[in-house]
Order: structure tokens, then C-alpha cells, then sequence
């Protein structure tokens, strides 16, 4: 490696910690790894994460490093691993990138499957998680005030735990994903992406997708206890992943637009400051994959970059 692309790694992984600092920044954190990835390779994001980990480690203590690698570290590197897949069929056509909708399913899977097992390791306590978890709150008087101000004084600090994990597991796959979008919007600005630009016009859920929604939604409303609120963990993981092909068909369907961008800048922001909108843009993918809202176009579609450059 290179001194300047040393400096960078470096640059990255002192960055990554920073982001770590804030709560409004931390779901970032990752940016810098992604980044890293998308335009110098999967070796030095791997390099960028490692020495954010021994940085944290040495800054904040080894549970913070532990917790960065589990939740952002292998996660996104994961990722970028599939996201610079790529194969050619012939000396005639050019490369073929491991598919985004891919990419949204090992999100998925690896949300899930992390939620699950921090769930079950957790059994043995009474309530599980969301039991322990509403402890913690307990435990923490200016928080169960603060719950208690806002909700009232006779608010169920359990339920309030329940509503936290499952926002929270569902949040998660969205950021990394969020992080992949936003380091490839960056590395196409710079001309450095090794993964080319590319349209989602044609995104679109595996069909088990449905009746594993279904599942999740029955789990939650027919078990109990902790059992209940992974399952609506799991119903709020694969809702995301609807959510983000609602963005897509939204995306597909006012690409002809006057104004589109103001458009997408204002749904974006509305997105950011009231999360419910997010129910609608899920529903719109629930129906996309039955209804077909998107057309398939007569012609290839064109990229959202080739759009803003011509």
C-alpha cells in the first residue's frame, strides 16, 4: 500500500471514531469503512475497521470496540465484499455486479439473525431482553422520569422497551445500507466508485419475502413475551426492506417529473423528521411486488446520474 493511500486508511478509521462520539452522527459511523471500500477495495476497509477497532478499544475500552466490530465492523464489510462482486459472461459484455436486491437480503439476514441470537442468549432472564432492557430504564431515573414526563406517570417502562428494540433492530439494517448508498453516491461524485452507478428501477423483494411478513406479524400476535417482540423484530426488518422498494417505485415513477428533485428532497426530509412516514412508502412496496406499480421500460433505464448529467 501506498503512503497516500495509508494516510487515507488512517484518516478514515481516526474519522470513524469521531463519528462514534455523537448520537446524532453514530448512525454514520461506518461511512468512512464504506467509502474506503467502494473506492480502494475490500483489503483496506478492512485496514480502515481494524485500526478503528484498536483506536476505540484504546480510547473508549474493549466492550465499545467489541460492540463496533459486531454492529458496523463485519457487518458492512460483509457488504462491501458483495457489493464489488462482479462476473463477465464473454469478451462481449461488460461486467455484471452482484445485485442490489441481493445485497438488501443479506442486510436482512444478518439483521435478523443478530436480533435472534442477542434474543435468545438474553432467554434465561425473566421477560428476556425487553425484561432486562426495561431494568436498565429502571435503573436509570432521569431516563424512567424522563419517559414518564413525556408518555405519563403510569406508562409501562417494559412496553416502552419493547417499542425501543424493535425500532431499533429495524433501524439497523436500513443504516448499513444507508451507509453503502451514501459511500457510492460520494465515490461517484469523486470518479473514483469501483462499482459502476446504477438504476433500481427494477428492484424487487424474493417472494418469500411475503409469507415470511405474514409469519412474523402472526408470531407477534399470537406468542408472548419475548418470543412476540422478536417476532415483530422480525416483521420490522423485512417491513425496511419494503420501505426501501417503496423508494425505489417512487423513484421509477416520477423519473419523468417536473421538479423531481425538489420532490425527493422534501419526501427525504419528512422521511428524517416524521418516521411515520414510513409506513406509506412500505405499503407501496407491499403492493409493488403484487400490483406491479412500475412499468418495465421499453428501453434500459437510465441511472439517476445519468440523468443529472446531461
Amino acid at each position: 500500500m501506498t503512503q497516500a493511500k495509508a494516510l487515507r486508511v488512517s484518516f478514515a478509521a481516526v474519522f470513524t471514531c469521531g463519528l462514534l462520539v455523537a448520537l446524532v452522527t453514530l448512525p454514520f459511523a461506518a461511512l468512512p469503512i464504506a467509502y474506503i471500500g467502494l473506492t480502494m477495495g475490500l483489503t483496506a476497509a478492512a485496514l480502515t475497521a481494524g485500526l478503528a477497532s484498536v483506536l476505540l478499544g484504546a480510547l473508549a475500552g474493549s466492550g465499545t470496540a467489541l460492540s463496533f466490530i459486531i454492529s458496523f465492523g463485519v457487518p458492512i464489510l460483509w457488504l462491501i465484499r458483495l457489493a464489488l462482486l462482479s462476473r463477465r459472461q464473454s469478451l462481449d459484455t461488460d461486467y455484471e455486479f452482484y445485485p442490489a436486491a441481493q445485497i438488501i437480503l443479506q442486510a436482512v439476514i444478518i439483521s435478523a439473525a443478530l436480533a435472534a441470537l442477542i434474543f435468545l442468549v438474553n432467554a434465561d432472564v425473566p421477560q428476556g431482553l425487553p425484561g432486562m432492557f426495561a431494568q436498565s430504564l429502571q435503573n436509570a431515573p432521569q431516563v424512567s422520569e424522563l419517559i414518564r414526563t413525556v408518555y405519563g406517570t403510569d406508562t409501562n417502562l417494559l412496553g416502552v422497551a419493547n417499542i425501543i428494540l424493535i425500532t431499533g433492530f429495524a433501524t439497523w439494517p436500513l443504516i448499513l445500507l444507508g451507509t453503502l448508498q451514501c459511500a457510492q453516491a460520494l465515490a461517484q461524485y469523486g470518479g473514483n466508485n469501483l462499482r459502476p452507478a446504477e438504476t433500481h428501477d427494477r428492484l424487487k423483494m424474493p417472494i418469500w419475502f411475503d409469507f415470511a411478513l405474514g409469519l412474523s406479524l402472526l408470531g407477534a400476535w399470537v406468542a408472548s413475551d419475548w418470543p412476540a417482540t422478536l417476532s415483530a423484530v422480525f416483521a420490522a426488518i423485512l417491513i425496511g426492506a419494503y420501505f426501501l422498494l417503496g423508494l425505489a417505485v417512487i423513484h421509477a415513477i416520477s423519473r419523468s417529473w417536473n421538479g423531481r428533485v425538489w420532490f425527493l428532497a422534501g419526501l427525504y426530509f419528512l422521511i428524517f423528521v416524521m418516521a411515520w412516514v414510513i409506513v406509506p412508502i412500505s405499503l407501496l412496496g407491499l403492493l409493488e411486488s403484487r400490483l406491479n406499480l412500475r412499468r418495465a421500460p421499453t428501453q434500459p433505464p437510465k441511472s439517476d446520474d445519468d440523468e443529472e448529467n446531461r
